[in-house]
Order: C-alpha cells, then sequence, then structure tokens
C-alpha cells in the first residue's frame, strides 16, 4: 500500500488526509495500457472528463474511493490536481499607440490557418467580414456550439493576427488579415484554465491538422506552478506539434521582469518563446514580461511589442446559444479595445509566422526563428535573457 501511494501527488495526499470535497479534479498519468485505465475510469459514475492521448493522461472526477481503488494498478504511475494555467493579457482603460501592420506589405498571411487556445473568440464583424476568418470554434469549457468570448482575450488576439479592419477603415487590420484560426475556448470569463482542458485542446488541433492545414498554434497563457507532471504533458505535444510541421507559440509570461525567472511552459523546448517590449523605439522591457536568469539562456527567443495594442473589443455578455438555439449578438457600442500583455506578443508572433508560411509553406519552427532572428533590432544593447535576439522588426523581415 505505501508503494501505491507513492503514486499519488503531495498536495493530492494530503487533501485526501481530510477528504473535504466529494470528487477531486485530477490527471492520471500512465505507464502502459492507457487503455486498461481509461476504461476502468469509465466505468465510475460521472467520473471521465478527457482522454489525452499523445500524453498517456486520463483526466477525471474521482472520489476518495476511486483514487485508492486506480493507484493499485501497475499500469498507473501518478495521479496529481488538475492545475489551472492563465492568459497573459490585461485590457486597460485608455491608450494612445496601436499596433498596425504595414499596408504595404507583399503578404497577408492568405491560405494560412492558426488554431488559437484562449477563452474563445466573440462574432466581431472585422472576423466575419468580408469573410469569415472563424473557421471553426470548439468549447472544452461548457459545450457552447457557436463562437462567443466571455473574457475577450481571445477576440483580442484574433483581432491581431487577422482583423479585417472593416470597421475602422483598416485603421486596426490584423497583421496577417487574411489568416484563418480555429478557435478552442479553454479559459473562463476570469481567465483562468485547466491544464488538461488545454493539453486536450491542442491535441485535437493536432489530431485534424490535415483537415484546416494548420501550422501555427497561438498559445497566450502561462503556468505558474512547477508540476513535473503537467510540464512533461506539454512537452510531449509539443515534441507531436512540431512532428506534423506546426509550430507552437507561447510567451515568457507575467512575472515581474526583474525577478528573472521564467516558470513552466516558457522554459520547455520545441517551442517559440517570445518576451515583450514597450514599444519598438524605445525599446523599454515591459514590466511584466518573465525573463531567464541568465544571459546565456537560449529563451527568449526575441521580443515583440506588447503594450496599448488597440484590438477588437467583445461582447463578453455575450453567449451564442440559449437552450440549443443560436443567439446573433447586439451591436458594439465600442468596436475596439486597448490591450497589454505579452499574449499580444504571442498574436504578433502567430501573425508574423503566417506571413513567412504564405511566402514558403515549407518552412519549419528552426527556419522560422532564424528568419526572425534576421530582423530583430537591439539599438539599446537590451540584455538577451529580457528580449534575446532582440526587438522584431517587421518591415526589414519582409522588405
Amino acid at each position: 500500500m505505501f508503494k501505491a501511494k507513492s503514486k499519488l501527488d503531495i498536495n493530492l495526499i494530503e487533501a485526501l488526509k481530510n477528504n473535504p470535497y466529494e470528487k477531486y479534479r485530477v490527471m492520471i498519468k500512465c505507464k502502459t495500457l492507457f487503455s486498461t485505465i481509461l476504461k476502468k475510469v469509465a466505468s465510475f459514475k460521472d467520473a471521465l472528463i478527457y482522454e489525452i492521448e499523445y500524453c498517456n493522461i486520463v483526466v477525471a472526477n474521482l472520489s476518495k474511493r476511486e483514487i485508492t481503488l486506480l493507484i493499485e494498478y501497475p499500469e498507473v504511475e501518478k495521479i496529481f490536481f488538475d492545475e489551472y494555467l492563465f492568459l497573459c493579457g490585461i485590457s486597460v482603460a485608455s491608450a494612445n499607440k496601436f499596433y498596425k501592420s504595414n499596408s504595404n506589405l507583399k503578404f497577408d498571411g492568405s491560405g494560412v490557418k492558426i488554431g488559437i487556445v484562449d477563452s474563445g473568440v466573440y462574432p466581431h464583424l472585422d472576423l466575419t467580414r468580408p469573410t469569415n476568418k472563424i473557421l471553426e470554434f470548439k468549447d472544452v469549457t461548457y459545450g457552447i456550439t457557436h463562437p462567443y468570448d466571455d473574457n475577450g482575450h481571445g477576440t483580442a488576439m484574433a483581432g491581431v493576427i487577422c482583423s479585417s479592419g472593416i470597421s475602422s477603415g483598416d485603421l486596426y487590420s490584423g497583421i496577417a488579415k487574411n489568416a484563418n484560426i480555429i478557435s478552442y475556448k479553454a479559459f473562463d470569463a476570469l481567465g483562468k484554465g485547466y491544464a488538461s482542458s488545454i493539453l486536450y485542446s491542442i491535441e485535437d488541433l493536432i489530431k485534424n491538422y490535415k483537415e484546416h492545414n494548420l501550422r501555427i498554434l497561438c498559445l497566450p497563457f502561462e503556468m505558474l506552478n512547477s508540476n513535473s507532471y503537467i510540464l512533461k504533458a506539454f512537452q510531449n505535444i509539443f515534441e507531436k506539434a512540431v512532428s506534423f510541421n506546426i509550430v507552437p507559440i507561447v510567451p515568457t509570461g507575467s512575472i515581474n521582469v526583474d525577478e528573472k525567472t521564467l516558470k513552466g511552459i516558457s522554459t520547455l523546448k520545441n517551442c517559440i518563446v517570445v518576451s515583450g517590449v514597450t514599444s519598438e523605439n524605445t525599446g523599454v522591457p515591459y514590466i511584466y514580461s518573465s525573463s531567464s536568469l541568465s544571459s546565456k539562456s537560449k529563451v527568449p527567443n526575441f521580443a515583440a511589442v506588447c503594450t496599448n495594442i488597440t484590438t477588437l473589443n467583445s461582447d463578453i455578455n455575450y453567449i451564442s446559444e440559449k437552450n440549443g438555439t443560436k443567439l446573433y449578438p447586439k451591436k458594439l457600442d465600442a468596436k475596439y479595445k486597448t490591450y497589454s500583455g505579452t499574449s499580444l506578443s504571442v498574436a504578433i508572433v502567430s501573425a508574423v509566422c503566417a506571413l513567412l508560411l504564405q511566402y514558403n509553406q515549407t518552412l519549419k519552427l528552426d527556419d522560422l526563428v532564424s528568419l526572425i532572428n534576421l530582423s530583430c533590432t537591439n539599438d539599446n544593447d537590451l540584455p538577451k535573457n529580457v528580449v534575446g535576439e532582440g526587438i522584431i522588426n517587421l518591415n526589414k523581415l519582409l522588405k
């Protein structure tokens, strides 16, 4: 029994001592015979939530008794809490800047598909006219069929990437305005989402990549704990994405830049890691853009502007269906809103990669990093552990 208990995460052991809950949302990491544990969990009443095949993980709501039964199976390696991850952008009250792509660029992202795992996407006029940029929407939090966004963050990311700018006379058009997005809602109205919901979303995007010719994963969130099993799951799924020539892009995170602390998914391989600066001209690091401890570190790869960026607004009170009937949004009073955060840097780099892939669809992750590196500038000699190879210069990259 002692050996079996070692399969439980220490935090779960402590929780089960007092047993304050009827059910615990947990992730079950399997060594072998994944199907055996999946079948067993499915036999418990209302227990199974997801199976994440690429990571050999089953996600479930389990009672103490059910957890005690499962740890006796030799196929089970570890059982641990399903942790929250958090979005890396915030709306701000006012702004005097915006990020806009150069209208003279030769490329517009046509034909490139980007998967966004976020808080959803609002059917904003700039995303649905003149053509609908939202190829597919999937809500893994509440199961609603049609696009909506009760937080606004996902819509803001989509706007930076592919807004048509039709509501602003092209003033606030996206960088890759003719790219398309596939939106997975894995975060709630408060900007938090379970690790399992995010992993499930990424896996589903990868499994169906051929259907839409998916090339980019825009992942604008951070993990603030150091659960090694969850990190390993993200590492496995990033490796799987890259094996199919899909490029994951993540932020450094929101820890104060002076703390020199990178955590969670920003420490992983097989992804592009982006930090943020306040503007391309001044090159001042964004205070809530995490940095690595050493200047010899290989992350972040580079930096992009991430403050006071005007992008698409949402009606966060709009829900797209009721009792199975589709509902239509009201006209927005304010069509645009301003955001700051390293998630904006991720959206910008996702769009830049879309432009490069339109130019040459055979480019892989390392190719994209090399090309973007060549465009970077660092006139103020900012530390490498803060901005990597420098700040992306879009016009230099695509001239």
